[in-house]
């Protein structure tokens, strides 16, 4: 099953997702970036949810193909993978974009975490920002919220739920509910 929660920065997506995820499995996994800031104590992942940070030496899609791979299909139901945030992510992998060979290597990696997400063998919930520009973009800026954008569809699209936050209210976007 794949779930994406969606909204704008400091929407409330990281505490809907994690409380969410904490009514769907008996145990998990919190994946963030090793750079991620500290959660305040009320956004804290349950205790039941294991937090693994990606680094720069084993990447997002990496470390979900390992989770995939050791995992027992029979508790699959049982065990939700939350990552926070495929935005967080995809801006690591650009900041160190500075040529064309520099982007089809990044390509390479979104066309790997596709590949990855799509595959995955379990409950799967990935947090992601919406994405806006601002009114003189620079080319790299345009690629970048391009790239994220049509991300965002394919997970949307395969998706079983899709949630949207604004002002910490979640809409239940595939199912056109509201849940507070």
């Amino acid at each position: 099953m794949l779930i994406m929660v969606t909204g704008g920065v400091s929407s409330g997506k990281t505490q809907f997702a994690l409380s969410y995820a904490s009514t769907l499995a008996r145990e998990g996994i919190y994946i963030t970036d090793e750079d991620a800031k500290p959660l305040p104590e009320k956004m804290r992942a349950p205790s039941k949810l294991r937090r693994v940070h990606t680094s720069s030496h084993q990447s997002l899609p990496d470390t979900l193909d390992h989770i995939n791979r050791e995992s027992n299909l029979f508790r699959a139901d049982h065990r939700i993978v939350v990552i926070d945030s495929l935005t967080s992510w995809m801006i690591s992998e650009w900041k160190n974009c500075w040529n064309s060979a520099d982007q089809a290597r990044i390509i390479a990696r979104l066309e790997q975490l596709k590949e990855v997400v799509f595959s995955y063998q379990g409950l799967l919930l990935i947090i992601t920002n919406e994405m806006q520009g601002s009114f003189h973009p620079s080319e790299e800026e345009k690629q970048f919220i391009s790239s994220m954008a049509e991300m965002n569809r394919m997970i949307a699209v395969r998706s079983d739920q899709v949630f949207q936050l604004t002002s910490g209210i979640a809409s239940e976007i595939s199912r056109n509910k509201i849940r507070y």
